[in-house]
């Protein structure tokens, strides 16, 4: 681990400890923002997983990561230059993120990368979901994809489970 990557890590651990964040797990069909974090080379089904997010009238935003500066047209991208060695963002688009208060933030990156645990470890989403080999782990629902590491088949497992949750509490509100 580079001395950047370890100063990066105390500095998540130490603004983790101080984050008062209430989880609030919501259903499919109950959320209205939600954030994706992904990497540019998983454009395709993140493409897909935003389509159906919008099918649902769910208001999307994104940050795309690269391990170089790219560009992904209409898209916020950061790379591993956007952290200072002390651990200051010198993109507004990744604070942006952080800050959003959205409904949830999924994340399709399947990495362990020390920039994309900053940026999930921090969001502010009520609920965030993502891959169960993530460590650390700062997310509220995992699901676990050792049987096929592939982002495709998260997003299909995660759409799903986010169908499931709180069903019955969502009929008893409908009835």
């Amino acid at each position: 681990m580079s001395l950047k990557d370890q100063f990066l890590s105390w500095v998540l651990n130490r603004k983790q400890n101080e984050q008062n964040r209430q989880v609030r797990a919501v259903n499919l069909n109950k959320i209205k923002t939600a954030g994706i974090l992904w990497k540019m080379e998983d454009q395709k089904v993140f493409k897909l997983l935003v389509s159906q997010l919008k099918k649902q009238g769910i208001s999307v935003h994104a940050l795309c990561f690269s391990e170089q500066r790219g560009s992904v047209q209409g898209e916020a991208i950061f790379s591993p230059a956007d952290f200072s060695l002390f651990g200051k963002i010198k993109n507004s688009e990744i604070q942006q993120f952080i800050d959003e208060k959205s409904d949830i933030l999924i994340d399709i990156s399947l990495s362990s990368g020390i920039e994309m645990q900053y940026i999930r470890g921090l969001s502010k989403a009520a609920f965030k979901v993502g891959w169960s080999n993530a460590e650390p782990n700062f997310f509220d629902m995992t699901i676990d994809v050792s049987s096929q590491k592939e982002p495709g088949y998260l997003v299909e497992q995660l759409l799903y489970y986010l169908a499931e949750l709180n069903k019955q509490q969502v009929v008893n509100e409908i009835e």
